[in-house]
């Protein structure tokens, strides 16, 4: 039960902030919270550990061959989404309608440019920490490395359903959820090679950084 409510738990709170309040700030609020929450309750509440020991519980482990992977992946990432970005933007996307869902979820205005900062410094640091940090942890001893890489980048896709649904055009839609997923299984694999997160950060970081730069390009 505990585990499913780890894994399905920031999935309901990308549904009921965006699906149900139509709002990213409350969604910001309820997804962020629960990233930060379940880990740092767990760890420091109840498990009663320091700082460093919670750090390097969840992989905060320097490793200068895993940054230097993350960072060549992340351009990867990156480039890969600003040319995606750039020819498919009139298959992936209509302008007009979303700009207009954006809008409905408050994602427009003045507070634009703090919401991108989140997602590109703020989003791939927590996902990160909790899916391959605090949930890997959570799942070791229970299941093989290779069943643990799944489940937490099955869970890390789930979520991302709800709102890539919305934003594009079918069937694109559903077909953007195969790059989520193996993006999810690719830093997994980081995390069992090296037992470190800084690299998959740093790839993540980039690869948001991409889609942030595909919306200042050609919807903002």
């Amino acid at each position: 039960m505990r585990q499913s409510i780890m894994m399905l738990g920031p999935a309901l709170m990308i549904l009921a902030g965006l699906q149900v309040m139509n709002s990213v700030p409350f969604t910001f609020l309820l997804f962020y919270g629960w990233l930060l929450a379940v880990p740092f309750g767990d760890l420091f509440g109840i498990q009663r550990k320091r700082w460093s020991e919670a750090m390097r519980y969840l992989g905060f482990l320097p490793h200068r061959t895993n940054v230097w992977l993350g960072m060549g992946l992340g351009l990867l990432f990156f480039l890969a989404i600003m040319l995606g970005g750039y020819f498919l933007q009139e298959e992936l996307f209509d302008k007009a309608s979303l700009q207009a869902l954006l809008a409905k979820w408050h994602f427009s205005g003045d507070h634009v440019i703090w919401y991108m900062l989140i997602l590109m410094l703020v989003n791939p640091f927590l996902e990160e920490m909790y899916w391959r940090g605090y949930v890997w942890r959570k799942l070791e001893g229970r299941f093989r490395p290779s069943t643990i890489m799944l489940l937490t980048s099955l869970g890390y896709s789930v979520y991302h359903v709800l709102s890539v649904i919305s934003l594009f055009a079918w069937p694109f839609n559903l077909i953007v959820m195969i790059p989520v997923f193996l993006a999810g299984m690719i830093w997994a694999m980081m995390r069992q090679l090296h037992r470190s997160l800084w690299g998959s950060i740093i790839s993540h970081l980039l690869a948001d950084a991409g889609i942030m730069g595909v919306y200042a390009l050609f919807l903002a």
